[in-house]
């Protein structure tokens, strides 16, 4: 059974104080078929169905939609009480043909603003989004006035939307557009979204360094990275900025955690890393005792590196000045 909501365009609800605003789309591509088919407007079963993909609303996450607002290029004037406007979420992040989605949506019956330039709907109860590609419909319920409408938004690379209409009680047809309209979505109790957490790569030393290693890669474009250990079940150290690759050469264990913050996301679960750095083996004392001074890394065109990299030669150089070379494959 379909969920009913009743829509006012202009309703005068108060907002709870946690209500939050999130305009996507923002964009100054002009198209006159989305949110709805203004040219079409007289028409019969005149419908626009848009994705907005979940990427784009990472920040309304278990959030309660109050409203949704769309910005038209001048003033225009629909008629009243004529627009049906359904959500849904879907697999699909597009249209690959002109073929309308269909199932069970939630639907909202409602105005449009007269003679404004934003067509906004006020729902009087929420729709709560749960994190999936956002379909929203617009179907016109009756034959309303002809108004030729354009609207903002921005080109996609891909069909975002899809629209019909249907000339007295022929087929309807069918067009999609590679558009989608700039919205604003008014939304209330939308839980924190986490970043994704870091991966994490290991490695100990070879030919006598006595080192372990471990290096964290950001999930994501713009991460903020922290790391912090613990050693021998001692307290953790306190979170420190992370960059590059991490080195532990102490004999005992070690819990290496760390996490990555994105830009408008909570902070990650932490990754985790579990080693222990052994004692020195008999290759050391093959060495006579000698201590490790420096490790350079070096690509097969002989460039030096800041750390391994598929095929890469170690040269390690020790405290009495002798030196190996060893080919490591990272």
């Amino acid at each position: 059974m379909k969920k009913v909501f009743t829509l006012f365009a202009l309703a005068a609800m108060a907002l709870a104080a946690q209500a939050n605003v999130m305009t996507v789309c923002d964009g100054t591509e002009t198209n006159g078929n989305a949110p709805i088919s203004g040219f079409n407007y007289d028409l019969r079963n005149t419908m626009t169905q848009m994705i907005y993909p979940a990427d784009m609303l990472t920040g309304m996450v278990n959030g309660e939609i109050t409203e949704v607002r769309f910005y038209a290029t001048a003033g225009f004037d629909l008629g009243q009480n004529n627009i049906q406007l359904s959500f849904m979420q879907v697999d699909q992040d597009g249209f690959d043909e002109a073929t309308p989605v269909t199932g069970t949506a939630a639907v909202a019956y409602g105005s449009t603003i007269t003679g404004e330039t934003e067509l906004v709907f006020t729902l009087d109860q929420p729709y709560q989004y749960t994190g999936g590609n956002l379909l929203i419909e617009t179907l016109l319920l009756s034959p309303g006035k002809f108004k030729s409408t354009n609207f903002y938004g921005i080109i996609t690379d891909y069909a975002a939307t899809y629209y019909q209409y249907q000339f007295n009680w022929g087929t309807p047809f069918p067009h999609v557009e590679s558009f989608l309209p700039k919205v604003t979505f008014t939304f209330e109790g939308a839980a924190p979204v986490a970043t994704q957490a870091p991966g994490v790569e290991t490695w100990t030393g070879v030919d006598g360094d006595h080192t372990y290693y471990v290096q964290y890669t950001a999930p994501e474009d713009d991460c903020e990275m922290e790391y912090r250990y613990q050693f021998n079940d001692e307290d953790w150290t306190q979170w420190m900025p992370y960059d590059d690759v991490l080195a532990f050469t102490e004999d005992g264990n070690y819990v290496v955690e760390c996490r990555a913050q994105a830009p408008g996301k909570e902070w990650s679960e932490p990754t985790e890393a579990k080693f222990a750095v052994t004692p020195r083996t008999a290759l050391d004392e093959i060495n006579g005792g000698k201590t490790v001074a420096t490790v350079r890394y070096f690509n097969v065109a002989g460039q030096q590196l800041q750390q391994p990299q598929g095929l890469t030669i170690q040269v390690t150089t020790y405290s009495d000045g002798t030196i190996t070379t060893a080919k490591v494959l990272k």
